[in-house]
């Protein structure tokens, strides 16, 4: 066994307190002008206030994140597996390590807060891509194919979980942002370059995939002047996504043909939503598998997806075009997260259009998932947690990540909530 200093740390009053706290939402607009206000000032202390404001909603988040992982709601007893009690080991372990950081008030603490953010940051994307490893763990363990496990159980569980991580991953991208680059996450972005820079890299991709030149993609809408606040990486993901998905479609379904139907993508400007539609020949969908496009079940994860990852998470552009079995329901969480949607209609033997919204009203909040009602099972998880919160050697060697080395020796002073 091999307790961490860290882990060692952590009171079990100080979760349970932030069990019992509530996120905080924050809308686009938020993000928006309070990152510009900060890159106008130009002055050591412009980051403090936000600063402060992710050391104490931060721990909170991460919280709860284990409450659902600790949960019965995750299907068939995974909570037990090794990917999943790592993921719970590493969430514990980093709101241990926020718990001991004191609030900052200096420039050189905001320095230090952020190192401690990118530490983190690293590690949290890595336990995401990682949640695969957790599913062919079940198969395995169990001796299952995926089409005889609860479907219905799994979407409902992981599109909460997954919703509650991407907000998670959001406020640290938006404070990494604005030390690191001097730039706002949340920008008023161009919808029309990002979809022509999708187009792009999903045709690069599906060429390399098939080894044959990619069909065309034209776009049509006009809206070279069209600006709506958004943040481009997640409109980018969307949009890749359900390109390649049409692009690998239409490839399949005309391999034997010397000419490949264009996809069609079609922008409009709407007073409520900036929408576009994309529509391909590639065969389309029977209406008794339309149901499993947003499944985390059907689509079994392929390949290593326990990877490490380094610098900026522009990792799904070079993924294999089947992806790692998570992408469409992880596209459509993206767009409902600020009150969007993604839908797809489609006409087996011919094609499918998928529809996807940006809801303009920027000044609608996170749409972070409600579990207040795990709370006494949380708490019965953590009073129950060894003192050490001890796990098996595996569990906590093989990773490349480093804790900075001021946390080596952490103080014994919980920071409050």
């Amino acid at each position: 066994m091999i307790p961490t200093p860290c882990l060692k740390s952590l009171p079990k009053d100080v979760i349970l307190k932030y069990a019992s706290s509530k996120a905080t939402r924050i809308s686009l607009k938020q993000m928006f002008t309070s990152g510009s206000r900060l890159l106008e000032r130009k002055d050591p202390f412009a980051l403090l206030i936000p600063t402060q404001f992710l050391h104490q909603e931060l721990p909170i988040r991460l919280t709860q994140s284990v409450k659902m992982l600790s949960s019965h709601e995750l299907p068939y007893g995974m909570g037990g597996l090794p990917t999943f009690r790592k993921i719970t080991y590493n969430l514990l372990e980093d709101i241990s390590i926020l718990s001991q950081i004191p609030k900052p008030k200096t420039a050189k603490q905001v320095e230090d807060f952020t190192k401690v953010m990118k530490y983190i940051q690293k590690r949290h994307t890595t336990s995401i891509l990682s949640v695969g490893q957790g599913f062919r763990e079940l198969l395995q363990e169990k001796q299952l194919n995926p089409s005889e496990l609860h479907a219905e159980k799994f979407r409902t569980f992981f599109d909460s979980f997954y919703t509650l991580n991407f907000g998670t991953r959001l406020l640290i991208g938006e404070h990494l942002s604005l030390h690191d680059k001097g730039r706002n996450l949340v920008r008023n972005i161009s919808p029309l370059s990002i979809a022509e820079r999708a187009v792009a890299d999903a045709r690069r991709v599906c060429a390399s995939h098939f080894g044959i030149e990619a069909p065309e993609v034209k776009i049509y809408g006009g809206l070279e002047s069209v600006k709506t606040l958004y943040i481009e990486e997640h409109l980018h993901r969307i949009l890749f996504e359900i390109l390649k998905n049409s692009l690998r479609a239409t490839v399949e379904f005309h391999n034997a043909d010397t000419t490949l139907p264009p996809l069609k993508l079609i922008m409009a400007n709407g007073g409520e939503d900036v929408s576009f539609k994309l529509s391909d020949q590639g065969g389309g969908i029977p209406m008794s598998a339309m149901s499993r496009l947003w499944s985390y079940v059907y689509s079994e994860p392929k390949g290593d997806d326990s990877v490490q990852i380094s610098g900026e998470v522009n990792d799904y552009v070079s993924r294999p075009l089947s992806g790692f079995g998570h992408g469409l329901p992880l596209a459509r969480l993206t767009a409902r997260y600020f009150g969007g949607d993604l839908n797809v209609v489609s006409m087996e033997g011919y094609g499918t259009d998928t529809y996807l919204h940006l809801f303009r009203e920027d000044s609608c909040l996170e749409n972070i998932p409600e579990i207040a009602h795990l709370n006494l099972q949380f708490e019965s998880f953590v009073k129950n947690m060894p003192p050490d919160f001890e796990f098996e050697p595996e569990m906590v060697q093989g990773s490349d990540l480093e804790v900075p080395y001021r946390l080596e020796q952490p103080s014994t002073n919980a920071a409050t909530v």
